[in-house]
Formats: structure tokens, sequence, C-alpha cells
């Protein structure tokens, strides 16, 4: 199994994760088993989704797949801040994680799509 805990990106997933388990506890209760679990969830997802791509070899399926949360986190943020759920100050705490992550997650992106290019032809996948 390869390591995980050493990547910057775990540990910003991981703060995530954190942060959105501790923010959904001063939810109001009509969204805190809606609303609440589905940003816990996602964040959790999220990192699952940073450990599996670590210990892949071809890593691009798994980071879009772990793009694509972030930006369903994303949205989700940003809903309960017009909802008034979320207050300012823990949504600009939110963004600030999530564009971290989300750089991070663009260069390696970046850096497997360069990986790919310079495979033979015969080795890349398709």
């Amino acid at each position: 199994m390869a390591q995980f805990a050493h990547l910057p990106i775990y540990k910003k997933s991981y703060d995530l994760a954190l942060f959105m388990h501790c923010l959904t506890i001063t939810f109001p209760r009509e969204h805190r088993y809606t609303f609440g679990a589905g940003l816990k969830e996602n964040s959790i997802e999220l990192l699952l989704l940073i450990i599996q791509a670590n210990s892949k070899i071809d890593k691009r399926e798994v980071l879009e797949k772990a793009s694509e949360k972030l930006e369903e986190i994303k949205i989700l943020v940003r809903l309960g801040h017009d909802l008034k759920i979320i207050g300012i100050k823990k949504y600009e705490e939110s963004a600030r994680i999530s564009e971290e992550i989300g750089m991070q997650l663009g260069g390696w992106i970046k850096s497997q799509n360069k990986s790919n290019i310079n495979l033979p032809e015969s080795n890349r996948l398709l």
C-alpha cells in the first residue's frame, strides 16, 4: 500500500473533512441530517479518492472523480451560505481550504497528463 499521509493534498483534504464535521454540528436540525450529511459524506469521499489515487499507477480517472467531488463540496458550501446556514467566516475558511486542494489537485492531474504523453504509444491507457 502506498504511503499517503505525507501528501500535502491528503493533509488539506483531511482538514476539509474535519472542518465539515465540525461545521455541521452547528446546523439547525432541519439541515443537519440532510444538507450536513451531504457535506460530511462528500468530504470523506474526497479524502478516500486522494488515498486511492496515490496507490494507482494511472491516477487520472480517480483524480478526475476527486475534482468532481471537490466541485460538489464547493457548490454545497455556497448553497449553505446563500441559505444562511453557513456564516461568512466559515464560508471563507471553507473556500480557502477548497481552493488549496483544487490547486494541488489540478497540478497532480496536469503532471499525470504530462507523464501519459511521455509513454510509448503501446503503453498509453485510453
